[in-house]
């Protein structure tokens, strides 16, 4: 039986914004679409190529590598093809699982908008779980659609109250296409080109 260590992630700097003492689950700042474009240098739509996990060099800590690979960009330079490597805490190896509650896990062979920052061969993932959102092909319109990101396990906050017309996390799915135009748009008005075709 797997052995599952909860690594829960606590941020000072976001305890101190909300007013809260520690707690025992994962306290993520929810982030709106404007926010995150604009803390990414990249987002893109990317296949899901490897994931592999090890110990770091002190055998402390898991590691887990992703190799993500263009399909299109959205914001950012890259063309299509383009490989990202990402590293991020967590994975399993052998029988032991280390889970980071709010961190996005990848599986090979899926596709997704990843919201990136940092250099291609060393990117990080924008706002933990939202930074990932999973492409399919909707059954009934044959058309791609994005779906909300995972929670993996974290609880989302901000500092100013949900309202109906304005949750805390996004949970409904979109077609790719208005998220594609939105995410554009945003990057324009901060002064990054629209780039990369479909494919």
């Amino acid at each position: 039986m797997r052995a599952r260590i909860a690594v829960f992630i606590s941020s000072v700097l976001l305890l101190a914004l909300v007013g809260v003492g520690p707690a025992r689950a994962s306290l993520v700042l929810a982030l709106d679409l404007q926010t995150m474009v604009t803390r990414s240098d990249h987002v893109a739509v990317v296949d899901v190529s490897l994931v592999k996990s090890d110990w770091d060099a002190q055998h402390e800590q898991i590691l887990t590598t992703i190799d993500l690979v263009v399909v299109e960009s959205w914001k950012g330079t890259e063309a299509a093809g383009t490989h990202f490597t990402v590293v991020q805490p967590g994975g399993t190896v052998g029988d032991l699982t280390q889970v980071v509650h709010g961190m996005t896990h990848f599986v090979p062979g899926e596709r997704a908008v990843v919201f990136l920052s940092g250099r291609a061969d060393h990117a990080h993932v924008v706002g933990m779980a939202q930074g990932k959102r999973l492409v399919r092909r909707d059954a009934s319109s044959g058309r791609f659609v994005v779906h909300a990101p995972d929670k993996a396990g974290a609880t989302f906050i901000r500092t100013t109250p949900a309202s109906n017309t304005s949750p805390v996390f996004e949970t409904h799915v979109r077609p790719i296409e208005d998220l594609r135009a939105d995410v554009r748009n945003l990057a324009a008005k901060h002064g990054t080109p629209p780039t990369g075709g479909t494919r």
